[in-house]
């Protein structure tokens, strides 16, 4: 193996561990609801606010990181990036020193996690496609293969230590296992900083005007909508997993541990099926697969098996959605470098930071409040939080219903053995000692009505969000039909003009 062999497969792995580090604290967050919710009172569109925040970073970085790597290079953005991720580890062990500030505390941390995860795309994504000019679309799936393998081991971590069905012990302080992911920070850079990056298509004096030129192009512009859905379908529908499944399944977060090992190994092996499909078909059957996918994982099932089953059939439609859009754009592409993967990223990760992860937990919150106020209105009296909520993104009114929120510190009582909730009531500060004999007298009723009702809200979130990907697969058909009409899909090569 030559030094430039050497170097080359380094970076390739410290580049997959930056995004096993993000997939390990992404997958160790998913499980946090309960913990949060009885320590500081966060509900679930709270929850959703702070997971968007996982993401809502990681879009506007990765845009401008783009641009900041063809400036300044792959290097030091990468130095930048780990700084930035280990202040956030940091700041997960203040909120429960300061538990009025706890949202806003944990809302930054993960607001500063997320970007150093788009700093950390902004350098990779353009690196691993420089590396391996002629297989861009297999080794990026095989780089993005870090994401999933992260989440198995942080679902692992939250499975183990995390919430009362932890297999071995539940550790006290939820802050270890969620900063676990700062282990691997160090690893990753004691292999790339050493290392001699080669240098962007900004600092080989490139064409900016060119870079920008992907623009211009309504191809591109469509990529771009294509993405923004498949964020908020991929990694919506990831961030809510765990909570959706915590009533079907005894350990919910193992649900995200298996669809991402399938991720995992899926993407390891997209380079014979990418050949065998162009990518752009992969694209289509990916979306009407994940659409099948969603609605059998919302309809009424409640067996194990048949659970893990309809996850199986929406991890191979989910699996490619990803790394091969990014392959797509490099390869038609090439004269943007890092801009037109920039933007791609985080037009996705805005989705999802913005719309994706408070709108799921809209649709979950909303249809468990009103299955619960509809069919167990006492019930409903004694756990309502008496808020008015509703999703309003950007500060627009979309036209939602509104609904009365459920007091999340309460609604943690039907996760609890009948002695632990009783003591949990006791010791409720928001109640006077009438609401807490009522809630205590009628515990078992209320705890099988706010289950059901539970179930309820998750099954309608993932239906609801099966639309996605309905309409993906009319973007793709239309690219389908496109790329046949002129000719077929084919990959640009950087010295032979302009992309269509």
């Amino acid at each position: 193996m030559t030094s430039n062999d050497s170097t080359r497969n380094k970076l390739m792995w410290a580049s997959f561990l930056t995004l096993v580090a993000s997939g390990v604290g992404f997958a160790v967050r998913t499980a946090m609801a309960s913990d949060w919710g009885q320590q500081f009172n966060i509900d679930g569109q709270q929850f959703g606010q702070i997971m968007g925040a996982g993401f809502l970073g990681f879009g506007a970085m990765i845009f401008f990181g783009g641009i900041l790597v063809e400036a300044l290079g792959y290097k030091k953005l990468l130095i930048l990036a780990f700084l930035l991720h280990l202040v956030s580890g940091a700041l997960l062990f203040v909120p429960s020193n300061a538990p009025d500030n706890a949202f806003t505390i944990l809302y930054w941390s993960v607001f500063l996690f997320s970007i150093a995860q788009g700093l950390y795309e902004a350098v990779i994504n353009p690196l691993i496609a420089q590396l391996y000019p002629d297989n861009k679309t297999h080794y990026l799936n095989i780089l993005h293969a870090g994401w999933p393998g992260g989440m198995i081991i942080g679902g692992l971590i939250a499975a183990c230590f995390v919430g009362s069905n932890a297999w071995i012990t539940q550790i006290q302080m939820w802050e270890i296992p969620l900063a676990s992911f700062t282990i691997l920070l160090l690893v990753y850079a004691a292999l790339a900083f050493p290392q001699k990056f080669p240098p962007t298509v900004g600092e080989a004096k490139a064409d900016w005007v060119k870079m920008f030129s992907c623009f211009i192009s309504p191809i591109f512009l469509l990529l771009l909508v294509l993405h923004a859905c498949i964020g908020y379908v991929e990694l919506g529908v990831d961030s809510w997993t765990t909570k959706l499944m915590e009533n079907l399944l005894p350990n919910s977060v193992l649900i995200l541990v298996y669809t991402s090992f399938l991720m995992f190994i899926l993407r390891f092996f997209a380079g014979p099926i990418v050949h065998k499909i162009n990518p752009i078909g992969l694209l289509f059957i990916s979306s009407i697969i994940a659409c099948l996918g969603l609605l059998w994982l919302g309809s009424d099932i409640s067996s194990v098996a048949i659970i893990f089953a309809a996850a199986t059939f929406y991890s191979l439609g989910k699996a490619f959605f990803w790394p091969t859009m990014l392959g797509v754009v490099g390869e038609r592409y090439p004269q943007s470098g890092s801009v037109a993967m920039g933007a791609l990223g985080a037009v996705g990760m805005l989705t999802v930071g913005l719309l994706a992860g408070e709108g799921i937990g809209y649709k979950q919150a909303s249809n468990m409040s009103k299955h619960l106020e509809e069919n167990a209105p006492a019930t409903f009296e004694r756990y309502s939080s008496g808020d008015q909520k509703n999703f309003a993104p950007f500060k627009i009114d979309m036209g939602l219903p509104a609904y009365t929120g459920l007091a999340a510190n309460r609604i943690e009582f039907a996760k609890k053995s009948p002695e632990d909730a009783a003591m949990a009531i006791s010791e409720l500060k928001d109640a006077d000692d009438a609401t807490k004999q009522a809630l205590k007298e009628n515990l078992a009723a209320d705890k099988e009505a706010i289950k059901t009702a539970d179930i309820y809200g998750g099954r309608r979130a993932l239906t609801l969000t099966a639309m996605v990907p309905a309409a993906m697969a009319v973007g793709f058909l239309l690219l389908l039909i496109y790329f046949k009409a002129i000719g077929g899909y084919k990959p640009i090569e950087l010295d032979l003009g302009d992309a269509a």
